[in-house]
Order: structure tokens, then sequence, then C-alpha cells
């Protein structure tokens, strides 16, 4: 009976010191348990609160205020070439022709004009008597025998309101093509020469007439040219421009814008002078002759086309009225100077 008490004692022993002691929750007390809890590090991810899950296509519920209306609903228009997915836009919001949410203004103005060409203000001068709106002028001023009296008092008033004018000097002449003006001269020279013929007397004009051009007046050649040396051959010779006024001859040579058509009246190269011009892009052209001469022909409807691509102001101006210019001036729209001279 001992013996067995004895085993069972021992084996209770045995089992009591082989199994671990285990935890109980329920022995521990909730206060110290809470006290002891410590926050979570900061390399883990806190834990986040489940949030409900909603219908993202669900439409959003709009309270209304208590006691008042709702607004009347929007009259809306859709953007012309937009997308189909583009949102209505009330017809009372400002849109764009190019489809521009939001106003568009149109600004009005004032100014003052600058005139022609290159800008700057018109000069709205008076000269002989005409008013004229450009700023450079081109003038052509016949020096003939008979219409050298009237240069020095010309030019006191056209230097005066145009100093930096450009100047051409021709011996009378019209506007004819070379080739008929020459043909024209010949039949004159044989003409002439017959008369004289007959009237046994000795022939002194001109034989032969070369092809005219622009020249410097500052140059040689221009102190050979008849209207500057004079002719004094014969009875109805005259001394020229250099003997009769010494002062203006002087002054125009001295000029770097001057020139002068060679050759002779019958020659009727105007022409020549307003191409120069409308080269130098003169805004008028002042002319002063007798119009004695003609202005016909091929060279005449190339000028004349010549002023109107330029858009040329065109003053004529003479002392013994239209002339043979009448016609021509109207097609070109000229304006013939009323002051006499």
């Amino acid at each position: 009976m001992h013996l067995l008490f004895l085993l069972a004692f021992g084996s209770v022993a045995i089992f009591k010191g082989s199994i671990p002691k285990m935890p109980f929750v329920s022995q521990e007390i909730a206060s110290e348990v809470a006290a002891e809890s410590l926050a979570p590090p900061l390399d883990e991810p806190m834990p986040e609160e489940p949030v409900p899950t909603e219908d993202p296509f669900a439409a959003e519920a709009v309270s209304e205020p208590a006691g008042e209306e709702s607004a009347a609903a929007l009259d809306m228009l859709t953007v012309v070439g937009g997308a189909n997915w583009a949102p209505a836009i009330p017809k009372n919001v400002p849109v764009s022709e190019t489809g521009v949410i939001g106003g568009t203004g149109k600004g009005t103005g004032t100014g003052l004009g600058t005139g022609r060409g290159a800008g700057g203000p018109v000069s709205g001068k008076q000269l002989f008597g005409v008013s004229i709106q450009a700023r450079k002028l081109g003038v052509i001023v016949d020096v003939s025998k008979s219409m050298q009296r009237y240069t020095p008092k010309l030019f006191q008033e056209i230097f005066e309101k145009f100093p930096d004018a450009d100047v051409i000097f021709t011996n009378g002449g019209g506007i004819v093509g070379w080739e008929d003006s020459l043909k024209q001269f010949n039949e004159k020279v044989a003409e002439d020469k017959k008369k004289a013929q007959e009237a046994k007397r000795d022939y002194r004009g001109p034989s032969k007439m070369e092809k005219p051009k622009l020249a410097r007046f500052n140059g040689s050649e221009a102190e050979d040219w008849v209207p500057v040396r004079g002719a004094m051959q014969d009875r109805e010779g005259y001394p020229g421009l250099k003997e009769s006024y010494p002062d203006l001859y002087a002054k125009m040579r001295k000029r770097n814008n001057t020139w002068f058509i060679t050759s002779y009246a019958a020659a009727n190269a105007v022409y020549l002078a307003f191409e120069e011009l409308a080269r130098r892009k003169v805004e008028a052209v002042y002319w002063f002759s007798d119009f004695g001469d003609p202005i016909e022909g091929k060279e005449a409807e190339k000028v004349t086309q010549l002023i109107r691509d330029n858009q040329l102001e065109v003053i004529l101006h003479s002392p013994r009225g239209k002339g043979k210019a009448a016609d021509w001036a109207t097609q070109v729209n000229a304006q013939f100077a009323p002051a006499r001279l």
C-alpha cells in the first residue's frame, strides 16, 4: 500500500515539473493592460477605418434649405463643334464664335491719318494756287527760249514750299515715242531744206537729232545744252539760262538732284522725266510748260499708267492755257494751276 502511494506521489511530482505554466488572460487586471499598451511604431501603417462603398454613378442628392423654393431650371445649350461628352452650358453664358466660353469684346477707336507712303504727315501745302497733299515733289520745267523768263519766279515759290524737290529741265517738248518723233523731225528738216533752196538761201537748222537721255545738270554736258549756252546764230537767238539768270543757274548747278533731258524739243521725251521721278518715289509732279507739243501714242499711254500705278498727283501749269495737254490731263486727273505768272 505504501509502495503504491509513493509511486503515485512521484508521478505527480514529475508531471508537475514538466508542464510549463500557461498565461491566462483571466488572471490579469484590465486597467493594467490598458496602461501598459504602447502606440504602434512609426514605420507601421495605422489601421484605416473601413469606408462605406458608394455607387460612383449614383446621382448626388442635393438638399434644399427648409422654407426656400427651388431655383428655376437653366435653359441649356451645347457648344457648336463640341464633343459628345462636352457639358451643356447655360444659354445666358456668352460663347465666342470659336467656342470659347465667356464674352468677347470688339473695340473701336479713332486716329489721325499719316498720308501716303512710309508714314509722316501730309504736306497740305499750296503751290501756285493748288493744294498738294504729297510730301515729296517732282518738278518738270520747260526752259526753252520762250519759257525761260518765268524760271526765277517759279523756283522762288517751289523751293520755298519744297526745298528738296527733284527738278528736271526740258527744252520744251511733249510725250511721243522716239521712233515717231524722229520720223516727224526728219520730215520737217526735209521740208525746211526745200523751202530754203527755193528761196535761194542757206539752211541753218539742225540736220539730225540725237536720241534723248537724262543727264545731270551739274555735269559738263549741261554747259553745251542749247537752253543753257543759248543760240546766237541768227536774229531769233537768245542768250541762254547761264547768261540771263546766273544766280539761278549757279544754284541749280550745286544741287545733286537736278537733271535735264538732252536733245531738242522735237524729241518730245518728257516721258523720261516722269519715269525718273517715279523711280525716285515722288508723290506729286508739277509740270510747267506751254503745252504746245503733242502728248500721244504708246509713250503717253505708258506715262498715264505709271501715274495711276504710283498714285501720283499731277499739277500742270502754263501761261498759255491747257494747250495740247487738255485731253491727257483728264486721263490722269491732273489739276491746272490757276496762278498767273
